[in-house]
């Protein structure tokens, strides 16, 4: 898949089959369309291409921007489109401009005359640009500049329509196993390791404390998680905790990850973590050996469960 990251790199020749939107997360619903997107392309001979914009929307045009909270950056939403098999990305840049232009000078300066689109695939409750809700169709408008249009319908997973928004909400609450149904693969957060208190390793449990480098990331509900960890290509199985431990009544949030069968020091190392299955709640313990006991029940669950 080749990206690009504004029109002045975009130097490809073809007429696309074109879709575009945010695509957080990439999900179940959105591959529906990316799939059929990919399956058009390849009948007329030519190659898909996917339009999205960075920063989000939302925080350009200052709406509830700063409770927005995002399933993938762009480097993790790239490389699930890339699993899908997509061609080209183009990640516009979103201005405050770019967003005052209408659906049909959208259509007209962008689709037709700098990406030379034949035809757009588009999701059931797609739009874009401002429209005129009562009396524009963006489908009617769109061929009414000879590109062919089809919307894919909604996508029903276990009858539950798959959303962005269904999804963010799966894993504020910590139903991390929905979420992933929905996904259609294990929700990641990734961090550098940052020096914490060293009261893992001195109950016999060390972590690595988690410094998030996507500040926009939405980090699940408070509580102990089964984890997979990827270090240096390496999967590891391992326990999660986020939250602010209240055994030892400690002021910060934190994340902290066990990784089993490991006791490399990694400080200052990137790690990526897959959420698996939330285990409990975060607990306060009466003290320290009842805390250890329980870290050890959770250790034998994720050694008997992943």
């Amino acid at each position: 898949m080749q990206i690009f990251k504004s029109l002045e790199e975009y130097n490809i020749q073809e007429q696309p089959v074109a879709t575009i939107g945010t695509f957080d997360g990439v999900h179940l619903g959105h591959k529906a369309v990316i799939k059929h997107l990919i399956s058009e392309a390849k009948k007329r001979n030519t190659k898909s291409l996917l339009i999205t914009f960075e920063p989000h929307p939302r925080i350009v045009l200052n709406r509830n921007a700063k409770e927005l909270r995002l399933i993938t950056n762009i480097v993790e939403k790239a490389q699930h489109l890339e699993n899908v098999g997509l061609d080209y990305l183009l990640i516009l840049p979103f201005t405050y401009d770019f967003s005052q232009k209408t659906a049909r000078e959208f259509i007209k300066e962008y689709l037709i005359e700098k990406l030379n689109v034949q035809a757009m695939t588009i999701g059931y409750d797609h739009n874009f640009g401002n429209m005129n809700a009562e009396t524009e169709d963006l489908e009617t408008l769109i061929r009414s500049f000879n590109i062919e249009v089809e919307r894919i319908p909604e996508m029903d997973i276990n009858e539950v329509a798959v959303s962005s928004t269904k999804i963010r909400e799966a894993i504020k609450t910590g139903k991390v196993s929905y979420a992933n149904s929905l996904l259609g693969y294990n929700y990641q957060i990734c961090g550098t390791v940052v020096h914490g208190n060293k009261l893992g390793r001195e109950l016999g449990f060390p972590t690595a404390n988690l410094m998030l480098k996507f500040k926009l990331k939405l980090i699940p509900a408070d509580g102990v998680y089964m984890v997979k960890i990827i270090h240096n290509n390496v999967d590891y199985k391992g326990m999660m905790n986020i939250g602010y431990k209240p055994t030892v009544q400690s002021a910060d949030k934190t994340i902290e990850v066990h990784i089993i069968d490991f006791d490399n020091i990694i400080y200052g190392e990137n790690i990526q973590v897959f959420l698996i299955k939330r285990i409990r709640n975060e607990i306060s313990f009466m003290n320290i050996d009842e805390l250890k006991s329980q870290l050890q029940k959770d250790k034998n669950f994720v050694i008997e469960n992943y």
